[in-house]
């Protein structure tokens, strides 16, 4: 059973922190949020009206998502990250923290996005002519981002992609390509990358920090890095 705020409908099972601000009414118009089943959101959290998210969703610290969002199950945004409107997830998308999305940005299903990742939606912001709506990038499915890249408008990054650490993309990136470098320098997709986002990661009902994890220990320091990084 889903419940009501005063501009919001959250589904039941959904976790709700702190100073968390849903169904944030930047137009007098403006229509309620809505958060599916069993997420959490975490100290911080704005949402605006007129979202839709699906169930299992988890935000970190401050995360803010602004109007015409629309999201699947399982995705998951990081602690100060921002959606400035108008974007779309498909299913088990995963943005880490300070990553930056501009309006009118699409994402497939299972798309992994490192932290300090900047999209962009116009390649001459304030110095154009044209008329027509900013456009942001399209990521299709199961994608990898790395931390620190930069990805400029209206590029298509094609599905199975893998976008190395700090890669700036320029153009439209074929399916099952590696991008290194910046800018970036389209390659063969090596053969050990060349598969599906790892599902364990894509659809987690929790994670690691959530109050339901069953087993804390399981998830700290491996044995073999030994004793002095375990105890320390």
């Amino acid at each position: 059973m889903s419940r009501e705020f005063d501009n919001a409908f959250v589904g039941e099972g959904t976790l709700v922190g702190d100073d968390v601000s849903l169904g944030f009414r930047y137009h007098a118009k403006c229509g309620p949020a809505r958060i599916g089943k069993n997420g959490i959101l975490l100290k911080g959290t704005i949402i605006y009206g007129d979202v839709k998210i699906g169930d299992y969703f988890q935000s970190g610290h401050y995360a803010v998502i602004r109007a015409k969002v629309r999201m699947g199950d399982y995705c998951a945004v990081g602690n100060h990250t921002a959606l400035e409107g108008i974007v779309r997830f498909g299913d088990g998308v995963r943005i880490m923290s300070h990553v930056y999305i501009p309006s009118r940005t699409w994402f497939g299903d299972h798309v992994f996005v490192g932290p300090g990742v900047t999209f962009l939606n116009e390649r001459y912001p304030v110095r154009s002519d044209e008329n027509g709506a900013p456009q942001g990038a399209t990521i299709e499915d199961d994608v990898m981002i790395g931390g620190g890249c930069t990805i400029l408008p209206g590029v298509r990054v094609g599905e199975r992609s893998f976008i190395a650490a700090g890669s700036v993309v320029t153009k439209d990136i074929p399916g099952r390509s590696l991008v290194v470098g910046a800018p970036g320098r389209i390659q063969p997709l090596p053969l050990h990358l060349d598969r599906i986002n790892d599902r364990r990661v894509t659809i987690q009902p929790i994670d690691l920090w959530h109050p339901l994890t069953p087993d804390l220990e399981a998830d700290d320091w491996p044995e073999h890095w030994g004793s002095e990084f375990r105890d320390a």
